[in-house]
């Protein structure tokens, strides 16, 4: 795998429809830090190339000819369990996010995405970190499913931060950013997945909008008049 940017990342895009993986291509070759080292229009073309190219990313299509990219995922991790996998979709993706979530997706993407989210994406869950990164608009999607897992009785409100509510997980979340807590510890601290802390502070960054943790944690903490919390 890439350990620095100084490495480029090395991608491969899977997806039947030649103009969007062209262009895909062609915005990413752009990024010094990125090297697209194959194109792959099936599944069967996209097993060879994690082969032979041994990818640090694969950008796969929901929908194959041949292979449903769900399915797709546990044969990619059987050949190079280390790769990161960013299911693409342009359709909504109710239905196969959980699925691939529990088969080894490391994130989604919705196909009417930016290049500066699809690059974000690609560094996000390349990270030694490990997070996984969701569209912001797949947002409706991903809360019946994963937000669903740790939706337990809480006494809490949501409350109002800079003009926008935070329920009641992301305020726990954000109180335990701010004491330096990393996502797999809010993970472990808070009984709940990797994935939904990264979905909860995706939201919260979105809602605050916040470019960073530190950003939000600022926000959040002026906003509640507990400044002196951070240095």
């Amino acid at each position: 795998m890439a350990s620095s940017l100084e490495e480029s990342l090395r991608v491969v895009v899977v997806d039947d429809h030649t103009l969007f993986a062209e262009g895909t291509v062609s915005l990413l070759s752009s990024e010094s830090y990125i090297s697209v080292v194959g194109t792959a229009k099936n599944g069967s073309e996209c097993l060879k190339l994690v082969q032979t190219k041994h990818p640090d990313v694969v950008l796969l299509d929901i929908n194959l000819p041949d292979f449903s990219g769900t399915d797709l995922i546990e044969k990619i991790k059987g050949i190079a369990p280390n790769v990161k996998i960013i299911m693409l979709t342009g359709q909504s993706p109710e239905g196969y996010v959980n699925a691939s979530l529990n088969k080894g997706a490391n994130g989604f993407l919705l196909k009417d995405c930016t290049k500066s989210e699809m690059t974000a994406a690609i560094l996000q869950v390349s990270s030694s970190s490990g997070q996984y990164y969701f569209s912001q608009n797949m947002a409706p999607y991903l809360r019946s499913v994963i937000v669903g897992e740790e939706m337990r009785t809480n006494t809490m409100e949501s409350k109002k931060i800079s003009g926008t509510f935070l329920t009641p997980k992301e305020q726990e979340i954000i109180e335990l950013i701010a004491q330096g807590l990393r996502n797999k510890e809010i993970a472990a601290a808070l009984e709940i997945k990797n994935r939904t802390v990264d979905f909860h502070v995706s939201n919260i960054l979105s809602k605050l909008g916040a470019k960073s943790r530190l950003e939000a944690v600022l926000i959040y903490t002026k906003d509640q008049g507990m400044g002196d919390r951070i240095s």
